[in-house]
């Protein structure tokens, strides 16, 4: 069947349209009893939830951000995966790195940054005892899962954390994601062993910045339990919503009048991992007279912390605060050059790249 102005016009008159309308128009579901709505997450104050801000004020304090890489090759004989970490101030550019290049100062321990996984049973031989401290070594059969997640995982978080216990006396330290993550790559004793040690690290300064809200739904469960009220008020339903990022999204639409302002949802609590976590949600326009937003979750163990300061920070082009973004950047350039050196020694020792790497073009 041939179709007229070509599949250009079908798209823009027919497809495009259709998709729109999906996405920017939730149907209204009136029976609350077909969600599941946690007990664990609530909203403090309704009425005040939802605060649009008209002024930013200045920040003058130091601001240090944390943030790790990771990358992974697969060989026919198992996986290697590299881990970097770094910390950069707004002030003093970058404060730490690690694994260290050049001068820059690291952690001064000695940690993994390197992980292998064997396709063989775990039995100990005399040479698993003189490990090098800088690679840790498992069994793909102790995985949950034959990838690469659960070493990049284990490996990154546990940089980071080492790399806030030496910068937890700091007035302001921004963290890549949540304070406590969920893991589901990683077996049970090790994500609690992860996960114990972390909270030994948090305090009052530790501010974790979340970017993918589109996985999340701690909002959407939180005004649940309040959904009258924000329909009423506002004209969302929470329950037509399964992730914050929707949710919020919609939300911008109804409130906003140009020129666009930030705005700040919260504070929302919640109970995990024995911690009481305070979100808040913060939504930043990318331009005054352009519906698209910066849509990022702050969590804090304070209820102290004003989420107005990170608006005091400047942002990155994709609407990161910019020394989290310049400490994003550094750790993937550092993983990206001890990988490079270790996996070219490797194949020059014979090790044969598996199918899966010389798909992704790595190991031609």
């Amino acid at each position: 069947m041939s179709m007229r102005g070509g599949l250009s016009k079908v798209f823009t008159e027919t497809v495009a349209k259709y998709i729109v309308f999906q996405f920017n128009n939730p149907p209204l579901v009136t029976q609350a009893g077909d969600y599941d709505v946690h007990d664990e997450v609530f909203v403090q104050d309704p009425k005040g939830l939802i605060k649009v801000v008209d002024e930013l004020s200045q920040l003058n304090e130091e601001v240090v951000a944390i943030d790790g890489s990771s990358r992974s090759f697969f060989f026919s004989q198992g996986v290697v995966s590299v881990s970097s970490v770094v910390a950069f101030s707004n002030t003093r550019g970058a404060l730490l790195t690690f694994p260290s290049f050049g001068g820059m100062k690291g952690l001064d321990q000695d940690i993994p940054f390197i992980s292998i996984a064997t396709p063989f049973t775990n039995v100990d031989r005399i040479e698993d005892f003189v490990l090098p401290p800088s690679v840790s070594k498992f069994s793909t059969q102790q995985l949950n899962i034959n990838d690469q997640n659960a070493l990049e995982t284990e490996l990154r978080f546990s940089l980071e954390t080492a790399c806030i216990e030496r910068l937890k006396d700091k007035q302001f330290v921004l963290i890549d994601g949540p304070l406590i993550p969920r893991f589901i790559y990683l077996n049970k004793k090790i994500s609690q062993k992860l996960i114990e040690r972390r909270k030994s690290t948090l305090n009052r300064n530790l501010v974790g910045i979340v970017k993918r809200v589109n996985r999340s739904s701690i909002l959407v469960n939180a005004m649940r339990k309040d959904d009258n009220y924000f329909y009423s008020t506002y004209g969302i339903n929470p329950h037509s919503f399964s992730s914050d990022e929707a949710l919020l999204t919609h939300l911008a639409r109804k409130i906003q009048r140009t020129p666009n302002r930030p705005f700040i949802v919260g504070p929302v609590i919640r109970k995990q991992e024995e911690l009481e976590i305070t979100s808040h949600y913060v939504v930043v326009p990318f331009h005054p007279f352009v519906e698209k937003f910066s849509i990022l979750r702050i969590e804090s163990i304070s209820n102290s912390f004003l989420p107005e300061t990170l608006l005091s920070i400047p942002m990155s082009f994709d609407g990161i605060p910019l020394p989290l973004a310049l400490a994003d950047k550094l750790a993937k350039e550092i993983s990206s050059a001890v990988f490079s050196l270790l996996i070219q020694d490797l194949q020059q020792m014979g090790m044969q790249a598996s199918f899966y790497s010389r798909l992704e073009g790595l190991g031609l």
